[in-house]
């Protein structure tokens, strides 16, 4: 299972963004081994970023993570920076090497 957000962050905001989200990711990454959290940047839009999540082993621990408020903290702190966001659960569907 693996999971995504993609963050459009208000203009000026982008390293509060990162920041914030960083924080979150390693509160995370504690509490759920073998889970690695990633943030991309849009090289082409600088306040565009894109997150993924690799490693959990279920839909009911992401549902557990979400719904602890360590995680509701930390997505209301970033929320304040950004223009729109979106998260995903994702399964994977073809994988090619």
């Amino acid at each position: 299972m693996y999971t995504s957000g993609v963050w459009n962050v208000k203009e000026g905001r982008e390293d509060e963004f990162v920041r914030r989200w960083e924080e979150g990711a390693q509160s995370a990454v504690l509490a759920h081994a073998g889970v690695k959290l990633m943030l991309f940047r849009d090289a082409d839009n600088p306040r565009r970023f894109v997150s993924l999540a690799e490693g959990w082993r279920n839909r009911e621990q992401i549902d557990a993570m979400r719904s602890t408020p360590e995680f509701q903290d930390s997505m209301a702190s970033m929320w304040r920076l950004l223009d729109s966001g979106e998260i995903s659960t994702l399964e994977l569907a073809v994988e090619v090497s």
